[in-house]
């Protein structure tokens, strides 16, 4: 399987459909009319997709976001938590929206590879404070191949059906951190991906978070007005 950074529109929507199905599949949300699963902090130009591809087919996905103004996704439940952090001089970034299709559902290889991918957007961007909510039967998992701590205790995550949910934190320049062979090679190995040339949004979109919990459809409605382009017009993006 071939990692690659999302570069176009088509290549977002083809990850968030991913996402979406598999959501679906988890019952962890609803059917919708568009076949698309995001959270609005993502519609950002601080966003980098990850796709993995086999015979030009994308079989995962993944995603991260830079902390900004806006905040992130997981401030919805943990924001004493991610506040404390940026209080810390933190420099937050967010990994989220992780998918695979039936055909390419992911064995641990696969998702260490799409987790190193994504995680090299926060050393691109000079982000090394990685944030994830995970379930708490995973956390451990994400503790011994990355050297994330939980945050903090166990939460009902709402905006997915009430899934429990757990925050786990890892400093990626720490010692104990570098130390795991996944995130040393994230940190010292070269990459061919390339964020430069990443999706880039553009404009922002003005959307709260409450927008994807139950007003998630209207969202997407927002979210095709405003970032998919009329019928015989062209989708104009700024560099990244």
């Amino acid at each position: 399987m071939n990692f690659k950074v999302a570069s176009s529109l088509d290549e977002i929507i083809e990850s968030w459909r991913l996402v979406y199905h598999q959501y679906v599949a988890a019952s962890l949300i609803d059917v919708n009319p568009f076949s698309i699963f995001t959270f609005p902090e993502y519609i950002s130009r601080n966003v980098a997709v990850i796709l993995g591809k086999e015979n030009d087919h994308s079989k995962c996905t993944i995603s991260a976001v830079l902390d900004s103004r806006r905040g992130l996704p997981l401030d919805a439940y943990f924001r004493s938590e991610l506040d404390q952090l940026r209080g810390e001089g933190k420099k937050l970034i967010e990994i989220g929206l992780l998918a695979c299709s039936r055909e390419g559902s992911a064995n641990p290889f696969q998702t260490i590879k799409l987790l190193s991918s994504v995680a090299r957007f926060g050393v691109y961007s000079h982000y090394h404070d990685y944030v994830i909510g995970v379930h708490p039967r995973r956390a451990e998992f994400f503790k011994r191949v990355f050297g994330f701590h939980p945050i903090g205790e166990n939460k009902v995550y709402h905006r997915l059906r009430k899934a429990d949910v757990v925050l786990l934190y890892a400093d990626g320049q720490h010692f104990e951190t570098l130390s795991r062979k996944a995130s040393h090679e994230v940190y010292y190995n070269p990459t061919e991906l390339n964020f430069e040339n990443r999706f880039a949004f553009s404009r922002p979109a003005f959307l709260n978070s409450k927008e994807a919990g139950d007003y998630f459809l209207n969202f997407i409605k927002k979210l095709r007005q405003q970032f998919l382009p009329p019928r015989g017009a062209a989708f104009h993006v700024s560099p990244a």
